[in-house]
């Protein structure tokens, strides 16, 4: 598919879903292939997923208000490339895009989101439903590192879900798409990226020390936990320092302004007896001075939304991430655990009936109703709960296999990776910065007519005997 082709979102019914005891480990779970390594079947996902849908771009921008007063929210533009699609979609889409997605695409990590609500450290630096309120700003740079996040996923970018989301404008025609597209699991979805996630899954192995291995990454990641917490506290307390320094700077260069207001009165000789006789000098030397101080503070006003949109915004999302990855772990032992008491009940029906002679016709112990009031019998309440055991053995099954075949060393990868992109967008943005402040600097000792180099070596030389100071133990 060319890039001026868009996709249109598949809403359909799937035509062939497998069979409903599909597992994993069955042919029916994907085509067939088998992979020796997780980054070999996430290449082929891409190479197969490319076929129909290009690599895409996403941004979220322009928050704006929306609805009544009893019903008021924030609406984010979301423009997606190469297909010009642009949509406005509010918090509560992009929760159930994740949703959908997670029931779909079993044992995946997929990346996660920000709290709704403003929380005091959570981001930005104040709440409400303002466009204009930090918090809302700070949603905003982490619902797009989620959504771009999302559709560098092969497995998920062809998804129909995720194309509705993109690309569906007309209200009620998404509502319509969100429905349509909320109906398949992992075993009936026939999609090209559900069907390579069974191919993966498929050529998982669950190690036989599977549980050590995981409890010893519960480990890590409590430890991670815990260094990201600081990390982050710092990171906000940085950009928090950086917007009080562009308000003093903004405030030194107004003081020296009414300062250099009052020497302008002291060179009037009509006002004074004796007017100073430097006073142009001093004046121009103020006005230089206002003028670098007001340039000075304007590149200063950088600096805060670089700590936040770049450095914080990374770990805050790796924060959420090890979040999500705890949450998936108890998501995959309270299947487990529901899987077990599954299991017994089953038993306890299947032993209910070798009692009875074989006998199934009559209801259970436990008896349940149908819709039309006649109670179930033992058969159907077995056959029911077989059914329900198959489908959490093959969920559980799905969730380790996931997770020892591609999640944890993905993990672990795309966490250096963020955290690489950030400081390297940080260095690129301060070069920036630099470059900046070398032509403000610069072109104050222009206008001033004084040689730039021999007041930078004077500065080296004061800088120097600081230095060599450094830290005294003084008594008195």
């Amino acid at each position: 598919m060319s890039d001026a082709t868009p996709p249109v979102p598949n809403v359909a019914v799937p035509s062939a879903p497998p069979p409903p005891d599909a597992s994993p480990g069955s042919p029916a779970a994907g085509d067939g292939k088998k992979y020796s390594s997780w980054k070999e079947a996430w290449d082929d996902a891409r190479v197969v997923v490319a076929v129909d849908i290009a690599v895409l771009n996403t941004t979220v921008s322009e928050p704006q208000v929306a609805g009544g007063m009893m019903s008021k929210h924030v609406t984010y533009l979301v423009r997606t490339e190469p297909y010009t699609y642009l949509v406005r979609r509010r918090y509560s889409d992009f929760v159930w895009l994740r949703e959908t997605l997670q029931r779909r695409f079993v044992g995946m990590l997929l990346p996660s989101l920000p709290p709704k609500a403003y929380t005091p450290g959570s981001g930005g630096r104040g709440g409400g439903t303002s466009e204009k309120s930090g918090h809302v700003k700070h949603r905003m740079r982490m619902l797009g590192l989620f959504l771009q996040n999302l559709v560098e996923i092969p497995y998920v970018r062809g998804d129909a879900s995720v194309l509705a989301f993109l690309s569906v404008q007309n209200e009620s025609e998404f509502e319509s798409a969100r429905s349509a597209t909320s109906l398949h699991d992992l075993f009936t979805d026939t999609s090209a990226g559900a069907v390579k996630w069974r191919d993966a899954l498929r050529s998982a192995s669950i190690p036989h020390n599977g549980q050590r291995v995981l409890m010893d990454f519960i480990s890590q990641l409590e430890y991670l936990e815990g260094h990201l917490r600081k990390l982050t506290v710092s990171a906000k307390a940085i950009a928090d320092k950086a917007v009080a320094k562009r308000a003093e700077m903004d405030n030194l260069a107004t003081l020296v302004g009414d300062w250099q207001k009052s020497e302008e009165e002291f060179g009037n000789s009509t006002k004074f007896e004796y007017p100073n006789k430097s006073g142009a000098g001093m004046t121009k030397v103020l006005g230089a001075s206002k003028d670098v101080l007001n340039k000075w503070a304007q590149i200063l006003s950088f600096e805060p939304t670089i700590v936040e949109s770049v450095v914080y915004a990374a770990l805050a999302y790796l924060l959420q991430q090890v979040d999500a990855f705890k949450n998936m772990i108890k998501l995959r032992d309270a299947t487990i655990r529901e899987l077990q008491k599954c299991e017994r009940s089953l038993n306890t029906k299947k032993e209910e009936r070798e009692k009875a002679g074989g006998d199934g016709s009559r209801p259970p112990a436990s008896s349940v109703f149908s819709f039309t009031g006649s109670a179930e019998t033992l058969n159907d309440a077995i056959d029911r709960e077989e059914q329900e055991v198959r489908g959490k053995r093959r969920t559980v099954e799905a969730m380790a296999r996931s997770l020892f075949f591609s999640e944890i060393d993905r993990f672990n990868e795309d966490r250096r990776a963020t955290v690489e992109a950030a400081i390297s967008c940080l260095a690129a943005s301060e070069l920036m910065v630099a470059k900046k402040n070398g032509k403000v600097f610069t072109s104050f000792f222009a206008s001033m007519q004084l040689e730039c180099n021999e007041w930078s070596q004077k500065a080296k030389d004061v800088l120097a005997l600081q230095e060599s100071v450094g830290e005294l133990d003084i008594a008195d």
